[in-house]
């Protein structure tokens, strides 16, 4: 009986630790997919369209480009190393995402998409304005 009752109390914990993993693992999902979609979703939805792809890529673009003129105006500001060129090409960069964005604001019929893009754009107007 003593040899029962351990069995059935080790089985009981096995299956507390796979369930406990399984829910750590489906968080860890929706976590990744809200980052990189923006969605609460187990798994990234299949139906979003290439232009919904494609801001999600210029959001990410600008999003980088913005982390690396920050960077550098630290690294000028840090060790007084000139770093115009660096400013210069992530600047040229969120120029040619704003320039991307319109022409695909021009482009797309979804409202929805749309406000997206609007939304995207203006953050960028509001990052320009911020660092100038």
């Amino acid at each position: 009986m003593d040899w029962q009752s351990t069995r059935a109390s080790a089985g009981g914990w096995t299956m507390r630790n796979l369930i406990t993993i399984a829910v750590v693992v489906v968080v860890g999902l929706v976590a990744f997919n809200y980052f990189q979609t923006g969605e609460l979703a187990i798994l990234p939805g299949g139906a979003a369209s290439d232009d919904a792809q494609e801001l999600n890529r210029l959001r990410g673009e600008f999003r980088r480009a913005a982390q690396e003129l920050r960077q550098a105006g630290r690294s000028a500001s840090v060790s007084g190393l000139d770093t115009t060129g660096d400013v210069e090409i992530a600047l040229n960069r969120i120029e040619g995402i704003e320039r991307d964005l319109q022409k695909m604001r021009q482009q797309v019929d979804d409202a929805k998409l749309r406000g997206q893009i609007d939304e995207l754009l203006a953050e960028i107007a509001k990052y320009k304005s911020d660092i100038s």
